[in-house]
């Protein structure tokens, strides 16, 4: 199925879990994917695995609230690829733990920073080169049920994903008629590898379809909101929880809440 064939993306924060599938996944429908993320050795490995199954990829290590590396990383992929038609704003920064009274200030400005600015670099580099060149585009913002609902200890990565979900309807409407959609995609807990912080998600309480989420059920629905199926779909976001948010004040498990 190559119902991405021709476009180039750029995915950060690809080297764990849910970004490293997003990649994977738009490579294997036909995208060329610059792959970006702090740890080279882990974007290698997953160019070399992309490759491998017969796509075309390349990894830019970088840090996304650089503004030089942005735009480096940009026309390094154009350069490799041409235009870039296709962001997937990914990166993330999950402090340790810590709620208002608790968070250490770096913790707090790092998370608001990877989260939050470099989405809005990103997307700021990506769409001025797509309305430069007269060329349509998709940007998917991935944000999370934590930004719709608050849970205990996370106060930064809860602020930083509610502003990315506003930040998405902003993007939209400004965008828009240059023929550049923006959506966003909101993940419950995903089965993952421990998290920095030491955070990892144990269960799945308080999910209705009664499983953690996995990388593909997100980057499956990046993949269609990246193709023409979604052609007439732009300022919206798509919960990928297992129902999670639909029992929001309705749920029996009183700590279920705080814990997605």
């Amino acid at each position: 199925m190559d119902s991405l064939a021709g476009r180039v993306a750029i995915v950060t924060g690809a080297g764990p879990n849910i970004g490293q599938q997003i990649a994977r996944t738009l490579a294997s429908r036909g995208a060329a994917v610059a792959c970006n993320d702090l740890n080279a050795d882990r974007l290698d490995a997953l160019v070399n695995d992309i490759e491998r199954a017969g796509g075309k990829a390349i990894a830019i290590p970088g840090d996304v609230t650089d503004p030089d590396a942005v735009d480096g990383m940009i026309e390094r992929t154009q350069s490799a690829f041409g235009v870039v038609d296709l962001l997937v704003n990914n990166a993330f920064y999950l402090s340790r733990l810590g709620g208002l009274l608790t968070v250490d200030l770096k913790d707090w400005y790092r998370s608001v920073d990877v989260i939050l600015s470099g989405t809005f670099l990103c997307s700021r580099g990506v769409a001025q080169r797509l309305v430069a060149s007269k060329q349509p585009g998709t940007i998917i913002n991935i944000a999370s049920t934590s930004g719709h609902r608050a849970r205990p200890n996370a106060v930064g990565y809860c602020s930083a994903k509610a502003g990315i979900l506003n930040l998405t309807r902003a993007m939209a409407i400004e965008l828009a008629p240059h023929s550049i959609r923006v959506c966003s995609v909101s993940p419950t807990r995903t089965g993952t590898v421990p998290l920095m912080g030491g955070f990892v998600h144990a269960n799945a309480d308080g999910i209705p379809m009664a499983r953690l989420g996995e990388p593909r059920d997100t980057a499956d629905v990046v993949a269609f909101l990246a193709s023409d199926d979604a052609r007439f779909i732009t300022g919206e976001d798509v919960r990928v929880d297992g129902g999670a948010l639909a029992t929001w004040g309705h749920s029996t498990d009183a700590g279920a809440a705080g814990r997605t």
